[in-house]
């Protein structure tokens, strides 16, 4: 599951690794560009150790350490200033810092022989510059090691000083491979900051991850600029978009008779979720079956349902629930699908947590029992309005939309611990504006056998539709 985990984080972020690595990559060999081609000279040496106390026929143990330790001199004594100060006037163009930054010895395998290497911007020169270290170190050795009758040279020239005809740097590949690295960690490090301070939920599994359980169904990201367009159920009732909300209907359906609730809250967190769209859908879904449905709009605020379905919204809720006495009839506006009424927000005055808080709420909803079977509420956004909550104590149970994208969270685990608190049911939560999602639905028939509506109670959670894209 873990493994899962990463890879999924992976394949989310790998637009931004591969366009890190991109630009590292770039970066690495523009780098390499502005470096100078520098050339490197060998010559292969080894410590002369047939002289004085060397020379003896049966060397002890202690003439073995001090012939060690005599071939690490040497060689250590090749790099002093004075050497180099003394090479560097043989040879023009190369100052002695220089020189000495790019001058260096290594061992030759197990071996008593070593390298002297020298870089440099020309290639010939860099072979006359290790010529003249030899030299140089040569000349001055009596003086460096303090021993002014030595008759040899303590150094032996095994291999001359040559150079290869490619520069050995810059490595371009080792550059744009190390800036490429450094550019995906780099890319990696700011995907896990991201989603570590984005709260926000993701998908169906992410929503599952966050303590949301499995969505009671997934919507797609459905098309259409306006509400009203999205009614995907009306306008569109062959799309795979439409078949979510028939699959919503579907697990409605299931629950069995003496525990199906009649009147329904649509609720979200936050606004922008989908919550209204979604309530549009869902009630022209149950009035395709042949059942009444009334569709009520209780986002006083800011309604919207009567622009979804082009009716009047002059006399609604707000009417009805200000005047003591009147008939629901009058109020209920007709739409284009049959079996199906929207009571609007209506135009009376006063304050929505008034409106909604006083006794009159359970007298309509009571009058709206007895003329729908099922009655759909469109409400405020729960976590940002008090209006949801005094609404939600009259209905008989909600239904939640959240929105990929969009809700934290923060607002789920709120939205669910407030539900939790007052002890007001929920059928589940929609999972709206999911842009990829696979496909399980296929319908071939359907059946109401009591053990296909154990199986569909028992998991209620499916997924249906396409993008919408």
């Amino acid at each position: 599951m873990e493994l899962r985990l990463y890879l999924l984080f992976v394949w989310r972020w790998v637009w931004l690794i591969a366009l890190f690595a991109v630009i590292g990559g770039g970066i690495g060999y523009a780098y390499s560009q502005t470096q100078p081609r520098l050339y490197a000279a060998s010559t292969m040496l080894m410590v002369n150790q047939d002289q004085g106390i060397f020379a003896r026929p049966s060397p002890t143990f202690d003439d073995l350490r001090a012939r060690e330790r005599y071939a690490l001199t040497v060689r250590e004594l090749l790099l002093v200033r004075p050497v180099l100060e003394r090479a560097a006037s043989m040879v023009d163009g190369v100052t002695v810092a220089q020189l000495a930054a790019r001058t260096s010895t290594s061992d030759v395998g197990k071996t008593e022989l070593f390298l002297l290497t020298v870089q440099d911007t020309d290639r010939q020169r860099a072979v006359r510059l290790a010529d003249a270290i030899v030299a140089s170190f040569q000349a001055l050795e009596r003086d460096l090691l303090d021993n002014p009758y030595a008759q040899a040279s303590s150094l032996i020239i095994v291999d001359p000083a040559h150079a290869k005809r490619n520069p050995v740097s810059p490595d371009y590949t080792r550059n744009i491979v190390l800036s490429i690295f450094i550019a995906v960690v780099l890319a990696i490090g700011i995907g896990f900051l991201y989603d570590y301070f984005n709260t926000r939920i993701r998908d169906e599994g992410d929503f599952t991850r966050r303590g949301g359980g499995r969505p009671l169904v997934v919507v797609g990201k459905l098309n259409g600029a306006t509400p009203a367009a999205q009614l995907v159920t009306l306008r569109d009732p062959a799309s795979l978009d439409a078949e979510a909300y028939r699959m919503m209907r579907l697990h409605l359906d299931a629950i069995p008779g003496d525990e199906r609730s009649q009147v329904i809250a649509v609720i979200s967190p936050s606004p922008g979720e989908g919550r209204s769209v979604t309530a549009a859908n869902l009630a022209v879904a149950l009035a395709q079956t042949g059942r009444r449905v009334v569709l009520v709009d209780a986002h006083l605020r800011h309604p919207i349902l009567h622009t979804i379905f082009n009716v009047p919204h002059q006399g609604g809720l707000s009417n009805l629930l200000s005047t003591p006495v009147q008939a629901i009839e009058p109020f209920l506006r007709v739409t284009e699908q049959p079996n199906l009424y929207v009571l609007t927000v209506g135009n009376a005055s006063g304050l929505p947590a008034q409106l909604l808080g006083g006794p009159q709420l359970e007298k309509v909803l009571a009058a709206l029992r007895q003329h729908a079977d099922v009655v759909l509420i469109d409400s405020a956004p729960l976590l940002t309005f008090a209006d949801t909550a005094l609404l939600l104590r009259a209905v008989d149970t909600t239904l939640a939309v959240v929105r990929v994208k969009q809700t934290t969270e923060e607002e789920l685990r709120h939205m669910l611990d407030l539900l939790r608190q007052t002890e007001i049911a929920c059928l589940g939560v929609v999972l709206n504006g999911v842009v990829k999602r696979r496909r399980r639905l296929q319908f071939t028939g359907f059946s109401s056998s009591p053990l296909i509506k154990s199986a569909t109670i028992a998991n209620r959670s499916e997924i249906a539709g396409d993008t919408g894209d």
